[in-house]
């Protein structure tokens, strides 16, 4: 089967990324012909089908230039002709037997789903976020989660400004979901199948109007190479991940606060890493230490050393991999209870959201846990991901999806 994977990043950048690379592997190594469609990048990875790939548009640069080069810079992000184009010409030159699409608003557009609809292409598409119903993909701004955004014609999220505290901002991303969601139907009209990692995710956009029926529920899968590592006196609570207001990282910092016998470590890189960094240095917390943005070896044995992975976020997180990753390493883990969470977590290891001295005494209880209780926990952990996120159960799974839509 000739597979046509369309994601907006093609390189290690984020979870929705890394998922999709990962199944990307896994559907080649079942043998299958796997193609790539996303953005152009210094950082892609090599693939002879870069050449179909579409101009990145940075988002974030939206306020410079002409007006007339913001204006379309802004009808990019609404419609892409160029990636109607690249598509069009890619389906001359192969022939594909199914799309599986993941993250492709702003930077490749939903129009590219009329053009597989158009080549009668089967359109199967993994959500990642709360997009499919919400300008605001993380629902979160302000420090609140808020559902409004995701009612009616979005118009709460211009008033409240949600996009990057912007009202001009907020009223494109809302003009791209009205267009796409209420004008043209793109998603309701050509996508066969819609794959939610968690029940939650499922759920909520069935809460706002989708059917259930266009939903198949299947977990992510997750890399199960890693060996488990005994637990040691003395280790760390480990963050890795974004550093971004969603992410709660303040709420760790606050634990860590309160906890001060503890050493945490905070890996990852993002838009409040400095801000956070003034906060410790400030406070006089000696015992955070950040570590910057690490991948690969470097990451593994952060990894293995700590005692504990904690994600603390706010926002509605929907199946989060690096939950996946530290369960599959024998980690205990320690997380909110927001969103799909508690689908991978038992009570004992969820703190309740936002809150900052619940999160300080699950880390107290458990920190003080003799290494072998850990360990007997971090086997418990691998053994829930071997069960429910094999990587070869959800090729067979997902196959089953490919073949009953096309």
């Amino acid at each position: 089967m000739k597979i046509l994977q369309i994601h907006k990043f093609f390189y290690p950048k984020d979870g929705a990324t890394n998922h999709m690379l990962f199944l990307s592997d896994l559907l080649r190594e079942s043998g299958h012909d796997v193609i790539p469609f996303s953005t152009k990048s210094e950082k892609n990875l090599s693939t002879p089908y870069e050449k179909y790939f579409v101009d990145y548009t940075d988002l974030r640069a939206d306020e410079q230039g002409s007006i007339w080069q913001r204006c379309i810079k802004a009808k990019q992000f609404i419609v892409n002709r160029q990636a109607q184009k690249n598509i069009r010409q890619l389906f001359k030159d192969e022939k594909i037997d199914v799309a599986h699409v993941h993250n492709i608003y702003h930077h490749i557009t939903p129009v590219i789903l009329e053009e597989l609809r158009r080549a009668h292409v089967p359109i199967i598409m993994t959500l990642h976020d709360l997009k499919l119903i919400s300008p605001n993909y993380l629902m979160y701004h302000h420090g609140a989660i808020h559902e409004e955004d995701a009612r009616g014609w979005y118009m709460s999220c211009v008033k409240n400004k949600c996009i990057a505290d912007s009202r001009a901002k907020s009223v494109l991303a809302v003009a791209e979901m009205v267009y796409a969601h209420k004008i043209k139907k793109y998603y309701a009209k050509y996508v066969d199948t819609f794959i939610s990692p968690s029940q939650f995710l499922m759920d909520k956009c069935v809460q706002y109007g989708w059917q259930k029926r266009r939903f198949r529920h299947l977990q992510h899968p997750t890399d199960l190479s890693s060996e488990i590592h005994k637990h040691k006196a003395g280790g760390f609570v480990m963050y890795f991940g974004r550093i971004s207001e969603e992410k709660g990282i303040d709420v760790l910092i606050d634990a860590a606060r309160l906890s001060p016998k503890l050493k945490f470590k905070i890996v990852g890189d993002g838009p409040l890493l400095e801000h956070f960094k003034l906060v410790t240095r400030r406070d006089g917390l000696q015992n955070i230490e950040f570590m910057g943005f690490q991948t690969g070896k470097e990451l593994e044995k952060l990894q293995q050393q700590a005692t504990i992975v904690c994600l603390p976020s706010v926002c509605y997180e929907n199946y989060p991999l690096s939950i996946l990753e530290a369960k599959a390493r024998g980690k205990v883990v320690i997380a909110s209870n927001s969103g799909g969470i508690p689908e991978l977590l038992p009570g004992e290891y969820l703190f309740e959201r936002g809150n900052s001295l619940d999160l300080a005494k699950k880390l107290k209880i458990w920190y003080g846990k003799k290494p072998q209780i850990l360990d007997q926990v971090g086997k418990a952990m691998r053994a829930d991901v071997e069960k429910n996120n094999d990587p070869q159960a959800y090729i067979k799974k997902l196959e089953k999806v490919y073949a009953k839509s096309g």
